[in-house]
């Protein structure tokens, strides 16, 4: 069991050699070795399985989710120095997202399985892609794996035996397809020089992320790993990501499966939190106030309904909100080849 500090009330997510259970801690052994939970349930079946007593030898890593001090919960779920806080994937629905990464599938041949998921993905139009062991580009000795997520799938393709498929390569490149992805210079390098793939339109989180901190005066680098970049917006557990995980071993172990899909289940619900309660957020005001133009007059033009009896004339005599918005393009100048930062 990692070391962590436990408290009665805390809950816990509690994974073990083949399942991934949350749970309300009730006793700690003082030397550690044992801890007992209540309200144990299974995040992948639901099933219940109330008061459970779990050993140091059979737990491989232990997070806490919450705690009962309220306090500290609500101070967790601030905006830390003006950062958005999504609502997505607070513990009510973790939940989901949990049993979303338990159920991933994983396709290492093209066989049945493989077309019918290909079948599948080729009816979605919005998706993430996510690339594992390619953190030097064309330069990477070799790409392991090719994960895509949809809203309620997680599908993990083993490219370092099946390479990219052409049923690949179209989910890939064409633009029919909405793809969001993280930091997008490195996979489409490596898509291109390693696969001959040329990458698709795609929503690049990372580069949103900057735009987003520059443009509230937040400090940023130029480069934000994913696992930072969903810390800073998702309510998770510490340490919920695994840095330590190669994915270039084979036969690949079910953690390392999990942490792909870990990689690529928040690409939509970041892009959800960035476009819509982001970027379009002044947008959407403006659609309030609009909308609001005529309803919040209701005393005025009832006052000339029953002065006319037109109650028509009426309404028209409102004039609707006018509409100042000043859409802004973000253009990112392009650098030569050999250019290692994108201009601020």
């Amino acid at each position: 069991m990692n070391r962590i500090d436990l408290e009665i009330g805390q809950t816990v997510l509690l994974e073990l050699e083949d399942e991934c259970l949350l749970g309300k801690v009730s006793h700690v052994a003082s030397d550690r070795s044992f801890i007992r939970l209540s309200d144990v349930r299974d995040t992948s079946t639901k099933k219940n399985y109330g008061v459970q007593t779990y050993y140091n030898s059979e737990i491989r890593c232990v997070q806490v989710v919450a705690s009962d001090y309220r306090p500290k919960l609500e101070a967790s779920c601030r905006s830390d120095g003006g950062v958005v806080r999504s609502k997505q994937l607070t513990l009510d629905n973790l939940n989901s997202t949990l049993e979303q990464i338990s159920n991933y599938v994983f396709i290492h041949q093209t066989d049945a399985k493989y077309h019918d998921t290909v079948r599948f993905l080729k009816q979605q139009h919005h998706f993430g892609i996510a690339m594992e062991s390619i953190e030097l580009g064309r330069h990477s000795k070799t790409s392991s794996l090719l994960t895509i997520a949809t809203l309620d799938s997680i599908y993990i393709f083993d490219i370092k035996w099946m390479k990219i498929t052409d049923d690949l390569r179209d989910l890939l490149g064409n633009d029919r397809y909405r793809r969001v992805l993280y930091n997008g210079r490195l996979v489409s390098d490596t898509l291109l020089h390693k696969f001959g793939v040329p990458l698709g339109k795609c929503f690049d989180l990372m580069v949103a992320h900057i735009a987003i901190s520059k443009t509230a005066e937040r400090p940023v680098e130029n480069t934000v790993s994913l696992q930072q970049c969903v810390q800073s917006y998702l309510q998770l557990p510490d340490k919920f990501f695994d840095m330590t995980i190669d994915f270039n071993v084979r036969p690949l172990n079910d953690a390392a499966k999990r942490e792909a899909a870990k990689n690529a289940v928040f690409l939509l619900p970041l892009q959800d939190l960035f476009v819509h309660e982001i970027m379009l957020e002044p947008f959407y005001q403006s659609c309030v106030r609009y909308s609001q133009s005529l309803s919040g007059n209701a005393d005025y033009i009832n006052s000339l309904a029953d002065l006319r009896n037109k109650g028509p004339e009426a309404v028209e005599a409102i004039e609707p909100a006018r509409l100042g918005i000043n859409v802004e393009l973000t253009n990112v100048t392009e650098r030569g080849p050999t250019t290692e930062r994108v201009s601020e």
